[in-house]
């Protein structure tokens, strides 16, 4: 999905939102051009995605964490990373909402995945989350449906901030 020079760069950067680095050590870690990686940082500089600071005669490069494109695609990295999760935990879910910093792209780094699920199976989900790779970054929050509607009235704070999230998956009633 990654394909050009500019896109592995961007990927690189946005995994740390708020560190500088040299152009010397983002070719190292993405293992591209000396070459390919200075076309891709003067791209993403002139389209503002990328910030150039120069300290004498060394230039450092950083994300513009706050950058509507930038959030976007944290967003959809962090739905890209937990896609093999989704298969596993679908079938045992009623609802699953992203929510939290990943979902508005303002995660970094340290930010945990926060997961509210909707099932009447949580022991098979946590089954399912300790067999998965993501299972340390994600923060689970399971309730079943009745808990759920119940939410509105007992945490409306926490009701609100699930709602504002993104919902990956949500089971249709059949009629």
């Amino acid at each position: 999905m990654i394909a050009t020079n500019q896109q592995k760069v961007l990927d690189f950067l946005i995994q740390y939102p708020g560190n500088e680095f040299l152009e010397k050590e983002i070719q190292k870690a993405i293992k591209i051009s000396k070459s390919g990686v200075n076309f891709a940082l003067k791209d993403l500089v002139k389209i503002e995605l990328v910030k150039k600071q120069k300290r004498g005669k060394i230039s450092f490069y950083s994300i513009i964490f706050d950058h509507p494109i930038v959030k976007q695609l944290k967003v959809l990295k962090t739905l890209l990373n937990l896609e093999p999760l989704m298969k596993k935990i679908k079938k045992l879910s009623k609802k699953i909402i992203l929510y939290g910093s990943c979902s508005r792209g303002e995660n970094t780094i340290k930010s945990d995945i926060d997961l509210f699920i909707v099932t009447n199976n949580s022991n098979l989900i946590s089954k399912a989350m300790e067999k998965n790779k993501l299972s340390k970054m994600v923060r689970l929050n399971v309730r079943s449906p009745l808990e759920y509607v119940e939410m509105e009235k007992t945490d409306p704070t926490f009701y609100k901030e699930v709602e504002l999230g993104i919902t990956l998956w949500e089971l249709k009633d059949e009629f």
